[in-house]
């Protein structure tokens, strides 16, 4: 009996100790290091969506470094949206398209998802899990007791914080504005750095002064800007850029109507969802802006694919 009573205590302790081990190496391992996720929009040369794409077809770089695939994913996954609606400049009628345009949007959307709103002009912000109204708009900003932010990259930033903090893997911001940034506290410059520190695609909805709304290729428009150019211009192009390094990319017409923008909005989901998600694990080491860059094997080697994705992402070293 008393041998019988050696053995079990033997080989509990054994267990105990493996398990130890076994947590301590796991440790060792996921020190300072962190799962990056790019969302990958796969297309061929007509613009249909790539479907049936596998794990080993696939490749993705770290500053030119080639890195082991630790999550690969093309399910359809629910995604959170961040909306934000810079209301300056606009009209009434404006107003009352684009809310309404979001309103239908967002009311058809899969019960897994889920988004926010801010809407904002330079009297204030209003932030809901909801769309609100034209009236509730221009009562809730009609208050002397102004809340903030009430500028572009200001809203976008707090949109981000709001956004990081859902629990969907995919993530978008729908943006709607004329480009402009009227005196944020956070820079452009500071916005985009933050905006490296976790995967969301960026969509970019360019409203014009001359009522001719459009809605920018945001991947493919690399042409350079002309000479002369006003500083409208300039913040308009800035926002395309973020847009383009973020992996948003909807292809769409000049419009005026709620059943074009909500066509707007529906392309950005379908987009969303037939993304293939990859990850990878890297150190956390240093604060470092990092460059991305993904490949994909096709099965026809002389069918040309297009990639869209987000082309850096920032780490942040840990703190002791």
């Amino acid at each position: 009996m008393q041998f019988f009573k050696l053995i079990l205590i033997c080989f509990i302790a054994t267990c105990l100790m493996t398990n130890l081990t076994s947590a301590q190496d796991t440790d060792t391992i996921r020190i300072n290091t962190t799962l990056i996720t790019v969302g990958v929009t796969v297309k061929d040369k007509k613009g249909n969506y790539v479907k049936g794409l596998t794990k080993n077809q696939f490749s993705i770089f770290d500053d030119k470094i080639k890195q082991q695939i630790e999550f690969f994913s093309n399910e359809d996954a629910p995604i959170s949206f961040g909306i934000v609606y810079d209301l300056h400049p606009t009209t009434s009628e404006r107003t009352k398209v684009i809310l309404n345009s979001l309103k239908r949007f967002t009311d058809e959307l899969p019960k897994k998802d889920d988004f926010f709103t801010i809407v904002f002009n330079d009297r204030g912000s209003l932030s809901l899990n909801f769309v609100p109204t034209a009236q509730q708009v221009k009562r809730h900003l009609s208050f002397e007791e102004r809340n903030k932010p009430n500028s572009l990259y200001d809203a976008v930033f707090l949109a981000s914080e709001k956004i990081r903090k859902r629990p969907n893997q995919k993530k978008a911001f729908i943006i709607i504005s004329d480009g402009k940034d009227h005196y944020s506290h956070h820079s452009f410059s500071q916005l985009s750095k933050h905006l490296k520190s976790f995967n969301a695609q960026i969509y970019a909805v360019i409203l014009d002064e001359a009522e001719k709304w459009g809605y920018s290729d945001l991947f493919l428009d690399d042409d350079p800007p002309p000479i002369r150019i006003d500083e409208s211009k300039l913040e308009s192009i800035a926002l395309k850029e973020l847009s383009r390094k973020s992996g948003g990319k909807p292809e769409t017409p000049f419009f005026k109507s709620i059943y074009e923008l909500l066509e707007i909005y529906k392309e950005i989901a379908t987009e969303m969802r037939r993304q293939y998600s990859i990850g990878f694990y890297t150190s956390m080491a240093e604060d470092k802006s990092h460059k991305v860059k993904v490949t994909v094997e096709s099965a026809d080697r002389d069918k040309k694919l297009n990639l869209f994705y987000r082309k850096h992402y920032r780490s942040f070293a840990s703190k002791p």
